[in-house]
């Protein structure tokens, strides 16, 4: 097929914003092969003017991926900065807790998602000395999993199997001063995993924090030998008023007519996680207008996130 005067432009213009791109960002053709979806040698070949075959479908794809680099540049001018960690009245009932597992204590909480308990497990955590937190996927409940996963935290390199790397953990613990280990997302664990941590419990090792999801109380009762040792335990299915105002002065919001409406939001199940969302879509939609964050922009991102049925 014959190339058009216009399409041998606009291959050109392609070819000369690549080369300015990847001499700017120094980029690898094996990079720019991965970005654009087109093979390394040809697109090396296209960038030196050297390629033999079509060039206007390599050419198209450059051109989408500038396009798609715009795009990301205009988002990211538009992206709110989401707020860090921020101090709530569950988030002072949780660190509590922790403060008194890692006094040689084993607690369990219970949470709905967007209580903050991830959250909260990743600030102490990042705080406090010898405080270990894990976050286990429903795939890895096992005892095998779990070990490797533990000792990963504690910066060593798994020896043998289950008895081994259970033995090679209660050493560890062993070493350090009042250590304690977070297991976040303990609902996926199993039988052999549950009663493993409790074995190092049993032996003065660690402090112990089970976090799950509402069912986890319930899931270790099941247990009367870990049960029985809970000192403390929390349940919570949504977040506190008072979590949702913290959120908002986090936020920086002010309007009394926006906040009521987060208590309204996070009221919901997920929690301070549907009011996180509703503000970056929200201010997201306010930029783009060049407008003022407004309680219609606040609706307006929450109509879009909520999920609900409607007629065909």
């Amino acid at each position: 097929m014959e190339v058009t005067a216009e399409q041998t432009q606009f291959i050109e213009e392609q070819r000369q914003w690549l080369a300015g791109y990847r001499a700017q960002t120094e980029m690898s053709w094996a990079m720019l092969a991965k970005r654009t979806g087109v093979a390394q040698g040809t697109i090396s070949l296209f960038g030196a003017n050297r390629y033999t075959g079509r060039e206007l479908p390599i050419a198209e794809k450059v051109e989408r991926f500038r396009q798609s680099l715009a795009q990301q540049a205009e988002l990211a001018t538009e992206l709110p900065e989401v707020p860090g960690f921020y101090e709530t009245e569950t988030t002072g009932r949780l660190e509590r807790m922790l403060a008194f597992a890692q006094s040689g204590e084993m607690v369990a909480a219970a949470l709905e998602a967007g209580c903050s308990k991830t959250s909260t497990a990743e600030h102490y955590t990042g705080t406090y000395s010898n405080v270990f937190h894990v976050e286990v996927p429903e795939s890895a409940g096992g005892p095998n999993n779990l070990l490797k996963m533990i000792l990963a935290a504690l910066g060593e390199v798994p020896s043998g199997g289950t008895y081994d790397m259970s033995r090679q953990i209660r050493e560890q613990f062993k070493k350090l001063t009042q250590p304690l280990l977070i297991i976040d997302e303990a609902q996926h664990l199993s039988k052999a995993s549950i009663e493993e941590v409790r074995s190092w419990f049993d032996k003065g090792v660690v402090g112990i924090a089970f976090f799950g999801n509402v069912g986890i109380l319930q899931q270790l009762s099941k247990y009367a030998q870990l049960y029985s040792r809970l000192s403390m335990k929390l349940q919570l299915r949504l977040p506190f008023p008072a979590d949702v105002d913290a959120m908002a002065d986090a936020w920086l919001i002010t309007n009394a007519e926006i906040r009521a409406e987060l208590q309204e939001i996070c009221g919901k199940l997920g929690g301070l996680r549907n009011g996180t969302k509703t503000l970056k879509l929200a201010r997201m939609i306010a930029a783009s207008q060049g407008k003022e964050l407004g309680i219609d922009h606040v609706r307006g991102a929450w109509g879009e996130l909520d999920v609900r049925m409607v007629a065909a």
